[in-house]
C-alpha cells in the first residue's frame, strides 16, 4: 500500500514538473518561465534584402557633407536598424532585455525624426515621405512594446510577431531611403 503510495505521489509530483516545464516552453516571457527567452531565426531572404538595403544607405550617404543636418541625422537614425537580431544568419536568443534595447533604439529614433520636421523645413515630397517614416516609427515602436508585453504569448506567436517586427524594421528602412532620396532632389532643383 505505501509503495503504491508513493508511485503515485512521485508520478504526481512527475506530472507536475513536465507541466511546468511544456508551459515554461510553451510561454516563453510568461512570469513562471525560468528561462524567459526565445529563439528568433530570421528568413535568410529577409536578412540578405535587410543587410543589402541597409549597406546601400550607408554607402550612398556617408560621404554627404555634415553642414547638413538632415543627413547628419542619418549615422544616429542607422543605430535603429543596425542591431544584431535583423542582420543574423544565425538564430539568436531574444530575452526581455533584448526588447528593451529595441524599445529605447526605436524611441531615440523617433525624437530624431520628430526633431527634423520641427527643425528643417522640407518642400511637399520629402516632407510626405519623412510624415511616412515618423508614422512606420510609431507602429514600429507599438509593436515592439505589445512584444514586451507578451507574457501570454506562445512561442509561435512570438516567433510571428519578431518575424513580423522584423519586415516593418525593413519597411521602415525602405521608407528613409525614399525621405533622403527625396530630399536630395529636391534640395537639388532648389540650388
Amino acid at each position: 500500500m505505501r509503495s503504491k503510495f508513493n508511485g503515485l505521489t512521485l508520478g504526481g509530483i512527475g506530472f507536475i514538473v513536465l507541466l511546468y516545464v511544456s508551459m515554461s516552453w510553451i510561454y516563453p516571457y510568461a512570469g513562471y518561465s525560468l528561462n524567459k527567452s526565445i529563439t528568433y531565426d530570421a528568413d535568410s531572404y529577409l536578412v540578405e534584402d535587410y543587410v543589402q538595403q541597409l549597406n546601400d544607405l550607408t554607402n550612398n550617404y556617408e560621404t554627404v557633407s555634415n553642414d547638413d543636418l538632415t543627413h547628419d541625422q542619418l549615422q544616429y537614425l542607422l543605430q535603429m536598424y543596425e542591431q544584431g537580431w535583423m542582420m543574423s544568419d544565425e538564430p539568436v536568443k531574444m530575452n526581455q532585455d533584448d526588447i528593451d534595447q529595441i524599445a529605447f533604439e526605436v524611441k531615440e529614433a523617433r525624437n530624431l525624426l520628430l526633431s527634423l520636421a520641427f527643425e528643417e523645413t522640407y518642400l511637399p515630397n520629402a516632407k510626405m515621405e519623412l510624415k511616412h517614416a515618423i508614422e512606420n516609427n510609431l507602429a514600429i515602436e507599438e509593436s515592439v512594446y505589445e512584444l514586451r508585453d507578451s507574457q501570454s504569448h506562445s512561442r509561435e506567436t512570438l516567433q510571428t510577431q519578431y518575424h513580423n517586427l522584423h519586415g516593418m524594421f525593413e519597411n521602415s528602412l525602405r521608407m528613409l531611403v525614399t525621405f533622403y532620396e527625396r530630399y536630395d532632389e529636391e534640395k537639388a532643383m532648389n540650388e
